[in-house]
């Protein structure tokens, strides 16, 4: 475990939610969290947990996910640093209802729910940038949810190939040759609803088309704009 005074985990801007505080209350605040260092696969929280805790994405990569009775899994958002889960429990619900687990070795940060609600009565900035948080995430669940319904899956891989790369699907974008996205075709299949069969099949065609290549296990983005063309439909 690490103490906040450790140079290589302090960080002040936990999330966004903190960043209208003054240096010495993010420093305060810093000091009320207690990080740790997780392995790829640790499972944070499960459906029907009572959640006591945020927790903070420091580094590394966090999936939130419901699965069906089956067994089919859904993969509901992939979440980067900083930023925050499990903060549904802390307004109201105190059961989790999806999965959240560590993509690849995490250092995550812990913030019991009295503590947050200590500092939101303190800091009433923070309680602000929390809703926005929440609300970006349903609008994020909103477009997921259309995309499922409306879209093919091509036209959805599109979206998420473009989502996990950090590149708009508006247009008048470039994409660097860094820019590309190393998930498995099941992973990608498991966030846009669909099999992985599909996925392979759809992956195939794109990058007949030219729009994508794959190199050294990732997917590279190779046509933006007709990427973004695609999503967009």
């Amino acid at each position: 475990m690490n103490s906040p005074d450790d140079p290589a985990i302090h960080y002040v801007a936990v999330g966004d939610i903190f960043r209208d505080l003054a240096p010495h209350e993010r420093a305060e605040v810093e000091r009320l969290i207690t990080y740790n260092v997780y392995p790829l696969g640790q499972i944070f929280h499960a459906p029907n947990e009572v959640g006591e805790q945020l927790f903070v994405l420091r580094t590394g990569r966090v999936r939130l996910y419901k699965l069906s009775p089956e067994g089919r899994a859904l993969t509901l958002m992939v979440l980067k640093p900083v930023t925050i889960f499990g903060e549904m429990t802390l307004v109201g619900q105190w059961l989790h209802d999806t999965f959240a687990e560590a993509l690849s070795e995490c250092v995550i940060g812990v913030i019991g729910r009295d503590t947050l609600r200590q500092i939101i009565e303190r800091y009433p900035q923070v309680a602000i940038a929390f809703m926005e948080l929440m609300g970006q995430r349903l609008r994020a669940m909103e477009h997921k949810l259309a995309d499922i319904a409306f879209k093919s899956v091509p036209e959805r891989l599109a979206s998420v190939l473009l989502n996990l790369a950090g590149v708009s699907a508006g247009q008048g974008q470039s994409v660097v040759p860094a820019s590309a996205v190393r998930y498995t075709h099941q992973q990608l299949a498991e966030m846009i609803g669909s099999y992985r069969e599909t996925v392979t099949k759809a992956i195939g065609e794109l990058r007949e088309a030219g729009i994508i290549r794959i190199e050294d296990d990732a997917i590279a983005l190779t046509d933006l704009a007709q990427l973004q063309r695609l999503a967009k439909r």
